[in-house]
């Protein structure tokens, strides 16, 4: 039973229920924390990373072309010295090496280079001037070992060719064409107060080793008879005239290199030399060759 009250007292009653709800202390339970932040920390930290190997490999790769230049301009100078000295060059004289293929540092390291080519401007055979390109397939490393082939080509520009004019026409030439195959001489003369253009067509061929020029063909005037027309008609008076002279070129080459073709060009005469398993670095391409 409960106690009675006083006049005038009010008895207490129950709190509110939204009352005891604010009263009441705050639970202890830990909240859960949503962190919206950690994916773009390890994206920043993914984007870091590719950054770092991407840096790494510029750097490697540009380690690898200042290596790859290096190694092209060292061996390209090497092989300009050693093709000087098997040409008995100046050391100043200008040559331009290239070598071809891959890249150098990978044949390097397979001890052999594809293909090598090196040109030299100028160089004298005797009186005859022209432009030398040597190229070598198959080089190995140690020039001491053979290389697969190796080619020589000579290019005499048309107006080089007359050097050969006094050797070949025995005259004071006035023109040298290179035409048809041949090479052209032509010299004019005074007879009696009368002039008279002569003109002697060579066809240049190889013959035991040798350039050969075999006279092929006589002008005179607007007249222009063939060597077997001449032999037609003049028979034996002609021979001393169509007999071929030789120029001997292997004494100005390593003598591992053969004369093998002549060919009167465009405007140029071109003499090719080959050789086979040559060592670049041995007696036989380091001397002079001789003239039977």
């Amino acid at each position: 039973m409960s106690e009675p009250t006083a006049p005038g007292e009010t008895t207490p009653t129950e709190p509110e229920a939204s009352e005891r709800e604010a009263t009441e202390p705050a639970s202890t339970e830990p909240e859960t924390v949503i962190v919206v932040e950690e994916a773009p920390r390890r994206k920043r930290r993914g984007l870091v990373i590719a950054l770092v190997v991407i840096g790494i490999v510029v750097v490697l790769g540009v380690v690898a072309v200042i290596a790859e230049s290096l190694a092209r301009q060292q061996a390209s100078t090497l092989i300009a010295d050693q093709v000087r000295s098997a040409l008995q060059l100046e050391a100043d004289h200008p040559v331009e090496v290239t070598i071809e293929g891959t890249s150098v540092l990978l044949q390097a390291a397979g001890g052999r280079f594809e293909r090598i080519t090196a040109v030299a401007d100028d160089v004298a055979f005797g009186e005859l001037v022209g432009d030398l390109e040597l190229i070598a397939e198959g080089a190995p490393l140690d020039v001491s070992q053979p290389t697969d082939s190796v080619q020589a080509v000579f290019r005499v520009a048309e107006s080089d060719v007359a050097a050969l004019a006094g050797f070949l026409a025995g005259s004071v030439v006035t023109d040298v064409r290179l035409d048809e195959r041949e090479i052209r001489f032509e010299t004019a003369f005074s007879f009696f107060g009368v002039e008279f253009s002569v003109g002697l067509g060579v066809t240049p061929s190889v013959q035991d080793g040798q350039l050969a020029f075999t006279p092929s063909s006589v002008e005179l005037g607007d007249d222009r008879l063939d060597a077997a027309e001449l032999q037609q008609r003049f028979g034996g008076l002609v021979e001393p005239l169509l007999t071929s002279q030789l120029f001997c070129v292997a004494q100005y080459l390593p003598q591992a290199l053969e004369l093998t073709a002549v060919q009167v060009g465009d405007e140029q005469l071109v003499v090719v030399f080959t050789g086979e398993g040559v060592a670049l670095g041995g007696p036989e391409f380091t001397t002079r060759g001789t003239c039977g």
